[in-house]
């Protein structure tokens, strides 16, 4: 690992035993020319090193890996849940047993926690916000004046709404190694932890740039397990395609931060808070929501660190934008999601199936909300009389 708070460049090295692949991935903060490198800053992206070791480990998903970096026990906590938990979406859709690890070699005994170390604890102080573009995190900055913001790879998307939002953004780029080698059809492929890989490129900023908080716009729907497992593999296992949105990751992810006495908490903002009072936050917002996407279609391809000057658009299809689309509706009328989705999704029954996953056993392996927001949300409209008529809520209400 190597990390230059000056260039703001972090390398994060990666390899397999047999030599069949090693990698190098980049990470690239604003240059600093006044930072001064500091043990916390180095802990920080030693941290990072940990938790994006995933993206690079799912290509062949041995039953052993081997850390060879000094970590605390706290640290060691966070790496084991992520290798379990972060990865059981990856898991599932391969077939793979759970826990995929049968063993984690560390590096001697675990460093002991920090003497500086003390209790986190959700004070603001000077925040930065990870910024995603779309809904939540809008919420968040709208909620926090005083907040900077941050986006790894951003789009113009993230742009314009940061600046609706009165902010400008601080642009990190991450760029993943040998994407192609990583994708080749004979590798194992599938979802990573991203939101914590996101979160502790973050923390690597906020450290060294003087950031006393990094605050998440993730709400108390991420902590609904998406599905439970029926693979032989896996069976009755819960799978959770937002676990690293969730509240064990949080609180993880600040112990592990905590024994390194790093002296920026991490926490949501919106951990408590149902997608009902998100939306109705959301729906004040009648600029930003003309401009702001939480579609991953509309994002895909950012893992390359390359900037994208097209402007994102809703597909109109994924299920992030039918549960955005459900959720909006009963704050907002038909004329107003068309203009902002470009059709109006409930006008046909076309994707019923698409809404009715949303409350189903098995939801999407998507991040959308819990199954009663969903549905609490198509019976409301059933009884608005700008939606009630419309074919989608007549059939799937009757």
């Amino acid at each position: 690992m190597v990390a230059d708070p000056v260039s703001g460049r972090i390398e994060l090295h990666y390899d397999f035993d047999d030599a069949s692949a090693s990698f190098v991935e980049r990470i690239e903060l604003p240059p600093s020319p006044d930072a001064q490198d500091s043990e916390a800053f180095q802990d920080a992206a030693r941290l990072l090193l940990l938790v994006a070791g995933t993206s690079y480990y799912k290509s062949q998903a041995p039953a052993a890996i081997q850390i060879d970096v000094p970590t605390t026990q706290a640290e060691r906590d966070l790496v084991s849940a992520l290798y379990d938990h972060g990865l059981r979406e990856f898991a599932y859709t391969n077939g793979l047993a759970v826990p995929l690890l049968e063993e984690i070699r560390w590096a001697g005994n675990p460093v002991p926690a920090s003497a500086s170390a003390s209790t986190g604890s959700e004070a603001i102080g000077r925040p930065l916000v990870p910024f995603g573009g779309g809904k939540d995190s809008t919420v968040v900055l709208s909620l926090l004046p005083e907040a900077d913001a941050a986006t790894v790879n951003p789009t113009t998307t993230h742009h314009d709404v940061a600046r609706i939002l009165g902010r400008e953004l601080i642009a990190v780029r991450r760029f993943v190694d040998q994407l192609d080698e990583l994708t080749r059809p004979d590798r194992l492929n599938g979802h990573v932890p991203i939101t914590a890989i996101v979160s502790s490129v973050c923390l690597a900023l906020a450290v060294r740039d003087g950031f006393t908080s990094v605050v998440l716009a993730n709400e108390q729907a991420a902590d609904e397990p998406t599905l439970i497992s029926d693979h032989p593999a896996s069976a009755g296992r819960a799978v959770n395609h937002q676990w690293s949105k969730g509240a064990t990751f949080e609180a993880l992810l600040d112990a592990a931060l905590v024994s390194r006495g790093i002296g920026v908490r991490y926490f949501s903002w919106l951990r408590d808070v149902s997608e009902t009072d998100i939306i109705a936050i959301l729906s004040g917002q009648t600029e930003a929501l003309g401009r702001l996407v939480s579609c991953n279609r509309a994002f895909a391809g950012r893992t390359t660190g390359a900037t994208s000057e097209a402007p994102q658009r809703w597909c109109g299809e994924c299920p992030k934008c039918v549960f955005t689309f459900l959720m909006l509706a009963t704050r907002l009328s038909p004329e107003q999601l068309k203009s902002i989705f470009g059709a109006d999704l409930l006008a046909t029954t076309e994707r019923n199936g698409e809404f009715e996953a949303l409350w189903s056993e098995v939801k999407p392996l998507e991040c959308v909300g819990e199954r009663s927001d969903a549905a609490g949300a198509m019976v409301a409209l059933a009884d608005d009389p700008r939606w009630a008529m419309h074919a989608a809520v007549v059939a799937l209400h009757s």
